[in-house]
């Protein structure tokens, strides 16, 4: 039986643990998705469609098993052929390394249950998206022939578990959204007095400014410095706060993971049909080829009040919107394959966009980009880079 309803998420896993329910829940946050499988109602394992092999990497060295991570420069190529599918990429990862003798039985076991934590987290970040429910047996098989001792972790103590770590997050920098972003020093940090907060002193600084180039992520950092990553947000923050040190956007596709909310309101993870907007919410489509543009304006925009559906690929967009319906749409002029101005020209000959407000955005402020953009049929212009304020203030004089 597949059902989708508005519900609370961690509400909807308890209930599920009460009723000792067995399947699969299976979570859409329109980028990424997850599968929670269930067995009377304990979890079992939980599959991620953003896997990666340097998320492997972490969690192995999180265990200390320094061997198995080096063995993985043995994998198979044949493994990782298909690696741009759907599939699960430690189905054929951890089977291989516990056949190869390069992981025990008991670490794969604590293997999985880090995995399951860290994706239960992930949801929990989630700020909106659909769900279904699928009744029966239907944990993956390899989970069940893999392990002799079921994996079966209580919902109730991993929620908590949960949520005491998003609070510890959230005492970190508000700059701090993702554990894949990527830390780099600015030009003039030496000239800038060092929080008397920080636990690093000036020599500690320049040979961290040798490691961090933009590059590296929170992730891959906490590995170098082999510490718990959580430990290295807390190193960090004050350097952030103080302008020594900036982030760069995590690299795609870990870009599209749920960011770390940032006020209580925002773990509540309201899961909505995509097809209706929760009352006193708006629905905005944000269509722009760069990430980096896409996760500033969901980031800037409060999901409380907006849901913010992005979309890279101008071509996809327009079956996207007919299905969204949005109350307003943000276009990006500069786009591969069709521009801006050709896109919403299409929107408003469609017959399905006569009255929603699209605004362009671009770098370029010259009268002609803007007199183009309002014979296209734009409603308004707005141009790159925006603040937080300014984004908000337009946004909310067409809304109206």
């Amino acid at each position: 039986m597949i059902t989708v309803t508005k519900l609370n998420f961690k509400q909807l896993l308890s209930q599920l643990a009460d009723g000792n329910r067995s399947g699969c829940l299976d979570f859409n946050g329109g980028e990424v998705s997850w599968k929670i499988y269930l067995e009377q109602g304990k979890i079992q394992y939980i599959y991620c469609s953003v896997q990666l092999l340097e998320q492997l990497k972490h969690r192995l060295h999180d265990l200390g098993v320094k061997e198995t991570v080096a063995a993985l420069k043995n994998l198979p190529q044949s493994l990782l052929a298909n690696s741009s599918d759907s599939s699960d990429l430690y189905r054929k990862i951890i089977p291989w390394l516990l056949a190869e003798k390069h992981l025990s039985s008991s670490d794969s076991h604590k293997l999985i249950t880090n995995v399951i934590k860290d994706e239960l987290q992930s949801c929990l970040w989630l700020e909106q998206g659909s769900y279904s429910w699928s009744e029966g047996d239907l944990t993956p098989t390899w989970i069940k022939t893999q392990f002799y001792n079921p994996i079966a972790l209580n919902i109730s103590e991993c929620l908590q578990e949960a949520q005491i770590k998003l609070q510890q997050w959230q005492t970190c920098s508000q700059k701090i959204f993702s554990i894949d972003q990527r830390p780099y020093f600015l030009p003039d940090w030496e000239s800038k007095n060092i929080p008397t907060s920080g636990s690093l002193n000036n020599l500690a600084l320049t040979k961290l400014n040798q490691v961090l180039k933009g590059q590296t992520s929170i992730r891959q950092l906490s590995i170098l410095l082999n510490k718990n990553v959580l430990h290295v947000g807390k190193i960090l923050s004050p350097y952030l706060d103080a302008k020594i040190i900036d982030l760069h956007p995590a690299q795609t596709p870990l870009d599209k993971l749920p960011f770390i909310p940032r006020s209580s309101n925002n773990s509540s993870n309201k899961l909505v049909d995509n097809s209706s907007a929760a009352v006193n919410t708006w629905k905005i489509v944000c269509i722009d080829d760069s990430p980096t543009i896409l996760n500033e304006i969901k980031r800037f925009l409060d999901p409380n009040k907006f849901i913010v559906t992005a979309i890279d690929d101008p071509i996809k967009a327009v079956s996207q919107i007919f299905t969204i319906n949005p109350d307003l749409i943000l276009l990006d002029i500069t786009m591969p394959r069709i521009n801006g101005y050709k896109l919403c020209g299409l929107l408003r000959n469609s017959g399905k966009c006569d009255e929603t407000p699209i605004i362009m955005v671009s770098g370029n402020t010259g009268l002609i980009d803007k007199a183009k953009a309002k014979l296209s049929g734009a409603t308004d212009y707005f141009t790159k880079p925006f603040t937080k304020e300014g984004l908000n203030q337009i946004i909310a004089m067409h809304l109206k």
